[in-house]
């Protein structure tokens, strides 16, 4: 969701697991200097860039519905944003890193500095969603009872950047989407949302 995200996701994630293996202990999570060590630990030289395209590999592909272990940047295509009424997004550049998380960025460098960003997440459901909402500063509404299926949902309109963004989690699976803040960028966000969950749908288990 934005540009730290991933930093800040696998500080939580390494946290939750120091936690579950130690002795018994308090474990402290990283401190914020701390985060570019964490993800270097997990993944030498940092995520992995893999600029790949969703669908067809056109600016209009659309993307379709991906299984465990897949490629969960092709759950959405530059056509998607374009059907949904926000211009710019090409294929996606992706990064993703060994924890299985993924961050597609349609356009700019990240959602936060006013791009058109999507990131998934497989695992640890509250830590996930602790991470995307603290990245965005504070999803001020609660969007759950809109989006059928999902467990929690919220969105933000005017973040970091200029930025609108939804974070949503239905089971194992989270997500966020970033674009840029418009009069329609709630109905919009809304929409493509929607198409992820159904996509996704064997995801959350």
């Amino acid at each position: 969701m934005f540009g730290d995200r991933r930093y800040l996701v696998t500080e939580l994630l390494l946290a939750a697991i120091v936690g579950a293996c130690g002795s018994g202990g308090t474990t402290a999570a990283p401190t914020a200097g701390q985060t570019e060590n964490a993800v270097t630990s997990i993944n030498p030289g940092g995520p992995t860039a893999a600029p790949t395209v969703a669908g067809s590999g056109a600016n209009a592909a659309l993307g379709g519905a991906v299984t465990k272990g897949g490629d969960y940047c092709a759950l959405l295509g530059p056509g998607d944003f374009a059907a949904a009424g926000i211009s710019g997004a090409a294929a996606p550049v992706e990064n993703y890193d060994d924890s299985g998380n993924y961050y597609c960025v349609y356009a700019g460098d990240s959602g936060a500095t006013g791009g058109i960003e999507f990131d998934a997440f497989v695992g640890d459901p509250v830590t996930a969603y602790q991470g995307i909402a603290a990245a965005a500063g504070i999803l001020t509404d609660d969007a759950t009872g809109e989006l059928p299926g999902a467990d929690k949902a919220g969105t933000i309109m005017n973040g970091p950047g200029g930025m609108a963004g939804i974070g949503v989690c239905k089971g194992k699976f989270c997500f966020a989407i970033d674009v840029p803040t418009t009069a329609g960028a709630r109905a919009q966000l809304m929409a493509l949302a929607k198409l992820i969950l159904q996509r996704g749908s064997g995801l959350g288990g």
